[in-house]
């Protein structure tokens, strides 16, 4: 079985768009988008308005299963949500999620805002460093 070990240089490496470091998957689950207008088909898949209208005759929502907003780790800036394209014969590409990104995913929640139902004391809590004390 001659290549089996050389799978894991094959795997694409992501950079961060501001500093130029290496991103890390986090683990997070692909968040998937959908488009149910046939501006937005025909513009997020670049197809004909012909195409577009026959996709959209089919379905009422179409399902993108070739992008997604996926959450990554940057060494200087954190946590961060990219969009992820990945199209037939191109390599992936990554770009910040925009909120017009975060309105056409199921089930999700912009994390640049705070739910409205978390208080504002919960929330900054929520984000203060944890520290560990020692007794010895």
């Amino acid at each position: 079985m001659p290549g089996k070990r050389s799978r894991g240089n094959k795997k694409q490496k992501f950079y961060c768009p501001d500093c130029q470091t290496r991103l890390w998957r986090t683990g997070s689950p692909k968040h998937y988008l959908y488009y149910q207008e046939l501006s937005q088909i025909q513009k997020n898949l670049s197809i004909s308005r012909k195409k577009a209208s026959f996709i959209k005759a089919q379905h009422n929502t179409y399902l993108d299963q070739s992008t997604w907003i996926e959450d990554f780790f940057c060494e200087q800036h954190g946590k961060m949500w990219l969009k992820v394209s990945c199209k037939v014969g191109h390599p992936m590409e990554i770009s910040p999620a925009s909120d017009d990104d975060w309105k056409n995913t199921t089930g999700t929640i912009n994390p640049n805002f705070p739910n409205p139902s978390v208080s504002e004391f919960t929330y900054a809590m929520s984000r203060k460093p944890k520290i560990k004390s020692f007794n010895h």
